[in-house]
């Protein structure tokens, strides 16, 4: 019986020899994204002023296959910076990602995790099939569309109890 891929899955902390597969990784997931969205030219940086973030990666039989970033903060974990690999996308890579920090976020007193998505990279639903709810949506003043139309943030969280 062969292995199914959530249990090929191997999630861990970023180390400094991830360092170019990282990259290559978030250059890939990073342009697929600008065909839809920009950063606003000339505007604030698009990241929360935050402490810094931990980096996860997704491995899977030595390919690196997905990414993601969380911090603890004002007694909430962050996360962001969620990339998938085309080559693994819809094969429980970032619920694997997703879970392994639901599970750190349980070592302390906290009841929920909180993400922020651009509604127009058709990600709410991915995020609400892994137990993510949208709380709040609002025009961005950070991003634009790629034709330079508005596109919306929406604020998600998901419970940890």
């Amino acid at each position: 019986m062969a292995a199914s891929l959530d249990t090929l899955i191997q999630v861990r902390p970023a180390r400094s020899a991830d360092r170019v597969a990282l990259n290559a990784l978030r250059d890939e997931v990073t342009s697929v994204l600008r065909r839809i969205y920009l950063p606003v030219k000339g505007g604030a940086p698009h990241r929360r002023i935050m402490p810094r973030f931990d980096v996860l990666v997704a491995w899977v039989s030595g390919e690196l296959a997905g990414t993601l970033e969380y911090t603890l903060a004002h007694e909430t974990l962050y996360l962001q910076g969620l990339g998938v690999s085309d080559r693994f996308r819809g094969q429980g890579v970032a619920r694997a990602l997703v879970n392994h920090v639901a599970d750190i976020a349980r070592r302390y007193p906290l009841s929920h995790m909180e993400l922020c998505t651009i509604r127009e990279t058709g990600n709410v639903p991915v995020f609400e099939k892994m137990g993510f709810a949208v709380c709040d949506e609002r025009p961005s003043t950070q991003f634009v569309g790629a034709a330079g139309q508005g596109v919306s943030e929406v604020i998600m969280q998901r419970c940890l109890n």
